[in-house]
This record gives C-alpha cells, sequence and structure tokens, in this order.
C-alpha cells in the first residue's frame, strides 16, 4: 500500500485472531486497506481482494467501493495551455543560503529550535 500502510497495519495489529474464518480475514483487509485510503491522500479510491486459498484464488474487484468522483464531465477541467511571463529571477548557490540556529527557551523538559 505504500503511504496508507502505517494506518493500514494498525487495523491489522489491532484487529487480527488465531483461526479467523476466511470471510473474517477479507473483512479485516477491506477494513485495513480501506483506512489505509482514507486516511492518506496518496492511495486509491476502492479494495480489491484476492483470497488465496487451498482451493484456489478468488478475485474480487470493487470489494469496497467509496470516494467516488465529485465530477463526471471531465471538460470542467479542461484549461487553456497559456504561457506565463517570468516577471523576475533569482538564482541562488549552495554557499548563498546561510541558515543558523538558536535555542528558545522553554518551560518544557525540552528545548525548542528555531532555523533563522
Amino acid at each position: 500500500m505504500g503511504s496508507g500502510s502505517l494506518a493500514a497495519i494498525s487495523i491489522l495489529e489491532a484487529n487480527y485472531k488465531e483461526d479467523m474464518s476466511e470471510e473474517e480475514a477479507i473483512e479485516l483487509a477491506a477494513d485495513a486497506i480501506q483506512a489505509g485510503i482514507m486516511y492518506d491522500l496518496g492511495s486509491g479510491s476502492n479494495v480489491n481482494i484476492f483470497s488465496i486459498t487451498k482451493n484456489g484464488t478468488d478475485k474480487k474487484l470493487g470489494y469496497r467501493v467509496f470516494n467516488n468522483k465529485m465530477f463526471k464531465d471531465e471538460s470542467l477541467f479542461n484549461f487553456e495551455n497559456k504561457k506565463v511571463e517570468v516577471m523576475k529571477k533569482q538564482v541562488l548557490e549552495w554557499n548563498d543560503i546561510k541558515i543558523t540556529s538558536k535555542v528558545i527557551p522553554s518551560s518544557n523538559s525540552y528545548s525548542m529550535m528555531e532555523l533563522i
């Protein structure tokens, strides 16, 4: 799943149990994938399940579908390809960039750093 995997793994760790039925395992996997999708903008929008058992493979495409497109009319997003004039250009070299830091006093048990 990539970037949605943290949310997915938390669902798996919280809800996995030994001797789950195939149906329970499918629901757990779907819940985990859905959590990954819902809590990560980079993840897709529907859950596909492949159940692999000793009897074969069962492909369940579109097992859960949500986050459907709000706009069906793609022409709403056709923008003219216009060029924009660059008004000012400044090129910096790494030597030109200065980063310093200072400790900010804090009432907490830790200190904060501020980049200047």
